[in-house]
């Protein structure tokens, strides 16, 4: 079998798959077939190696169950309900204030948390309601609910750079100082756009009516927000601090991140044991669920690279004759295409290892292109059909019809490619803090 012909249909099996089938069983069984059919009983004696040295020798995955842990054990300490109630006291006598102290939680929560589905559903189950019950638009509730719980996939500690980082081989502490200014630049944004959004109309985000506006930085809310943003905000920095500095590698901050998460829980005495074990399991579950889809990756890529097939995709690019900023843009799209079918996981492990070269031939700065994909990624939560981040917030809030939420999400996924597209035009922008430290 030629590797043109092995190119074809490996990309449409793929496509097949996207139809609904199990992701992790499908790219692995088609990466068995086809890495058998192109290399016989070689490739079968390669699979350990791959599963093995490939994949589970990865030391720095080790910190994915810590930051998933850490983030489920500050779900459980309540510590965002907490917080919601002294932002809501900020913020309620402004327009979009309850939308704006959301985005605000949204950001400190994804510092706290590697994935996406842990913030959104603890933000959203308090704020969907108050917002709702305070007469705010079903969209702008939704857009600010979804998009702000999409940030706990780039602002670090991330899940998703940590898996990048080892495939590109660049280093995780560069990838998840790179990208705090565009998660931060996507948070800001959001909420420029909804104070700008209600200024202009009011309706859709009113202020809380006076019987309900709690005291505005008085003495109790000041006491409030020392003892329930402080603590957060403390080991957020303990954790990404000694990251940045270099005193501990990212799979010890975790480790003392979950400790930490864990001693909040238990200041705040919502730590039992039945708490404890369900936290446990859903690391475990969630855990298993990226290895399992890494090692069916691994195999799929593995098959398809031995065939020769990354060399088809090179000179077809190559000769598409858009030269270097052409082919990037290419891939872009492409990535972004995706999103809207496959989960984030499998774009990453699918993707990372056939473009990678590609661009770095091309004379790319490898951290840079890792960021900007990472960034782009963002968007695939809320592009449909499948809007992971919209079938999180359906089930957390039937009440709102899903083309309210389709509608809200618009204007934020527009914020999204905006920010993609200042990261690609001004490189400093992800680039900036990494050479600081590193310098």
């Amino acid at each position: 079998m030629s590797p043109e012909l092995t190119t074809i249909l490996m990309i449409l099996s793929l496509f097949i798959l996207l139809a609904g089938f199990p992701l992790a069983f499908g790219i692995g069984t088609m990466g068995l077939l086809f890495g058998y059919l192109t290399s016989g009983n070689a490739f079968l004696y390669m699979i350990p190696q791959r599963v093995v040295n490939g994949t589970l020798s990865e030391y720095i995955l080790a910190a994915v169950p810590l930051f998933i842990f850490m983030g489920t054990m500050m779900q459980t300490s309540g510590v965002a309900e907490r917080a919601f109630n002294v932002l809501r006291g900020w913020m309620g006598r402004l327009n979009g204030g309850l939308a704006v102290a959301t985005i605000v939680l949204a950001v400190m929560f994804a510092a706290t948390t590697g994935v996406v589905g842990a913030s959104e559903t603890a933000i959203g189950l308090m704020a969907v309601p108050t917002m709702l019950k305070a007469r705010y638009s079903p969209g702008l509730a939704s857009g600010a609910v979804c998009a702000g719980g999409t940030l706990g996939i780039l602002i670090p500690p991330s899940i998703m750079l940590i898996l990048y980082a080892p495939m590109a081989g660049v280093s995780v502490i560069q990838m998840f100082s790179g990208a705090v200014i565009p998660g931060l630049m996507l948070g800001a944004f959001y909420i420029v756009y909804v104070v700008i959004r209600t200024a202009i109309t009011p309706s859709l985000g009113p202020s809380l009516v006076r019987e309900d506006q709690p005291k505005f930085f008085s003495m109790d809310s000041l006491i409030d927000a020392a003892r329930y943003l402080l603590p957060p905000v403390f080991i957020i920095v303990l954790v990404l601090g000694s990251i940045f500095v270099g005193i501990a590698s990212p799979t010890e901050a975790g480790a003392v991140g979950a400790l930490g998460a864990t001693c909040l829980a238990l200041a705040y005495r919502r730590l039992t044991w039945k708490s404890f074990l369900e936290n446990c399991y859903v690391t475990l579950r969630i855990t298993s669920m990226i290895i399992v889809i890494a090692i069916a990756s691994n195999l799929f890529t593995g098959a398809f690279l031995n065939a020769g097939c990354g060399q088809v995709i090179t000179d077809v690019l190559m000769g598409l004759g858009l030269g270097s900023w052409g082919i990037f843009i290419t891939v872009l799209l492409i990535i972004f295409f995706l999103g809207m079918f496959i989960d984030w996981i499998g774009i990453l492990l699918i993707t990372v290892p056939i473009f990678s070269p590609i661009l770095l031939k091309l004379g790319f700065d490898p951290l840079w292109v890792g960021l900007v994909i990472c960034t782009s990624l963002q968007i695939s939560f809320l592009t449909p059909p499948f809007a992971y981040s919209i079938f999180y917030l359906k089930g957390i809030a039937p009440e709102i019809e899903l083309r309210d939420m389709y509608l809200g999400i618009i204007p934020f996924v527009g914020i999204q490619f905006v920010v993609v597209i200042l990261t690609v035009i001004f490189p400093d922008l992800v680039l900036w803090l990494p050479r600081i430290l590193t310098g």
